[in-house]
């Protein structure tokens, strides 16, 4: 599902630039029907799977590494909602409802699985902040693009309780571990920049685009949080390519969104050419990723077949 989300997040930025530098439309429009087809794809899967009964979505949100990841089913869902919204209010709000509720459910039912134990087994990582935090901030930012303000205020405010909380207790683990992180979960370290960027996000479609203190706040916050991030690189990259790398996509383009609109806010000279740099510059790494995803799966299919002939 992360390839689904990240495709999503280069849709949102570039709805930012046509919304601020006079980009194309049509460039989010196909990038959100890419991540709709990937994400309906995935997710009949995953029920033909199993995934239709109870017992076994409890099992996937109670694992300790992994319980996290969905949450990105509803936080797809409620982002496509709020882009397609001028095609139709009252169905988007209607299924905005749906997946903020299912957003909903899956934090309340991973804190309820945390707090009694639950992670005792596994190190803590930024990815738990996926559903708690960011998905509250992207529900905030989808209702206020839905017209629903009130609605807005009170997941922001449940966002940033749990960034607060919960972020801060993820934060304290990673520093007192001293480096204890196994290897395979270390890119979910980029997912620190989420929180500040979807913040960043709700914030400025709660208040129309209009940039202000809370504003600048959460941009030092989140430049301050790449810089982090940009000395991590040696501990997070990867030794080969797998589908994992898709992790790194939505924090990049969820950063890019808010810069965009950052930017624009600030009224500061030469805003467009940033603008369309940080946009060329991941729209280009996105293409790349996509050509690098094929050739694997490729492969794959190609020691797959290999191995079914030796047999």
């Amino acid at each position: 599902m992360s390839i689904s989300l990240g495709t999503a997040g280069l849709g949102g930025a570039w709805q930012s630039a046509a919304a601020t530098v006079s980009a194309p439309l049509w460039a989010s429009d196909a990038l959100f029907v890419l991540s709709g087809l990937v994400w309906v794809v995935l997710l009949a899967k995953y029920v033909l799977r199993g995934g239709a009964r109870w017992r076994n979505v409890l099992d996937d949100l109670h694992h300790p590494g992994q319980g996290f990841t969905l949450a990105y089913v509803p936080i797809v869902g409620m982002l496509t909602a709020g882009h397609f919204s001028r095609y139709g209010l009252d169905g988007a709000r209607w299924a905005y409802a749906v997946f903020a509720t299912a957003a909903a459910v899956i934090a309340a039912r991973l804190l309820a699985h945390w707090v009694t134990g639950g992670l005792s087994a596994a190190p803590l990582h930024p990815g738990y902040l996926l559903p708690v935090v960011s998905a509250p901030f992207i529900s905030s930012s989808t209702a206020s693009v839905l017209r629903l303000p009130e609605l807005a205020a009170a997941t922001f405010a449940v966002g940033v309780l749990y960034w607060l909380a919960f972020g801060t207790v993820v934060l304290g683990s990673l520093v007192a571990g001293g480096g204890s992180m196994p290897a395979p979960a270390r890119p979910t370290l980029t997912v620190l920049v989420i929180p500040p960027a979807t913040g960043g996000l709700a914030w400025m479609a709660a208040h129309h685009g209009v940039l202000d203190m809370i504003g600048y706040g959460f941009a030092g916050l989140l430049l301050f949080t790449l810089l982090i991030i940009a000395f991590l690189l040696p501990d997070v990259r990867q030794q080969s390519f797998h589908y994992g790398y898709w992790i790194f996509t939505f924090p990049v383009f969820a950063s890019t969104n808010f810069l965009v609109r950052w930017l624009y806010g600030t009224g500061m000279s030469g805003r467009q050419a940033v603008a369309w740099s940080l946009l060329t510059a991941v729209s280009a790494a996105f293409l790349l990723l996509c050509a690098a995803t094929f050739r694997h799966a490729l492969r794959e299919r190609h020691r797959a077949g290999h191995r079914v002939s030796a047999v």
